[in-house]
């Protein structure tokens, strides 16, 4: 049986790539820092720890690796937002953002990679944004985390596929989501911009959680073995219209 890790697995998104995944008959990893401890009869993985911390994923990883002897694939959804211009943004905000948000997808590949070099499909896909391309003048640190990832992702790419490991991205546009709707209450606008959203869109919507999933399965896929080094954009269209 092929086994998956997912990183955010309690948020909207990484609960829905983990149902995509289970139906797929994966046994599942699944780190989150709010996940209560699994029972000890559980067949799945549910890991309640800190990404930002080398010892808490490096013990993760031993502990997936005791539980499943190899990963074949695994996701980086963990992420944070916080709105704040530069010139009030306090340093321990943007350093948590940072820490958080491309810190995580560091650890994960640094303590994960020889894990996912036992398995068979061998894929990472992290979770980019549209917001890697688009800037937003009152989450700086936010847009700044989603370029990198995107840019770590294709660096890694170019490591990990000489050891035979296919390293990609998804950039999702807007996501209708719990992590949405907390971006959205503070905003003073918040309401009309949730209304108005189907015009930020060519489709006239926000993405469902699960459309997102199925961008990700498709990279984790043997239809997608020769995809590497890429950044999937799944926005609706998005970017199309700016």
């Amino acid at each position: 049986m092929r086994a998956a890790a997912i990183t955010g697995a309690a948020g909207g998104i990484g609960s829905a790539i983990a149902r995509a995944f289970a139906d797929a008959g994966y046994k599942l990893a699944l780190l989150d820092r709010i996940w209560p401890q699994p029972p000890e009869d559980s067949e799945d993985r549910s890991l309640a720890i800190e990404l930002t911390d080398p010892d808490e994923v490096d013990t993760a990883f031993d502990r997936i690796c005791g539980a499943v002897g190899a990963l074949d694939a695994w996701v980086d959804v963990a992420g944070i937002n916080h709105r704040s211009p530069v010139a009030k943004m306090k340093v321990p905000d943007w350093d948590r953002m940072m820490d958080t948000s491309v810190g995580s997808v560091f650890l994960t590949a640094k303590f994960g990679l020889p894990l996912l070099e036992k398995g068979q499909g061998r894929a990472i896909v992290n979770l980019a944004s549209v917001s890697g391309h688009v800037a937003s003048v009152d989450c700086p640190a936010y847009v700044t985390t989603k370029a990198a990832v995107e840019s770590f992702t294709t660096a890694l790419s170019q490591e990990a596929g000489d050891r035979g490991l296919r390293v990609n991205a998804v950039a999702p546009g807007w996501f209708d989501t719990a992590f949405t709707n907390r971006v959205l209450a503070e905003l003073p606008v918040g309401k009309a911009v949730r209304t108005n959203a189907g015009d930020a869109h060519i489709l006239d919507r926000m993405a469902r959680p699960e459309e997102i999933a199925d961008a990700i399965a498709f990279l984790m896929s043997d239809a997608a073995s020769f995809v590497i080094g890429t950044e999937l954009i799944v926005d609706g269209g998005f970017l199309c219209k700016r």
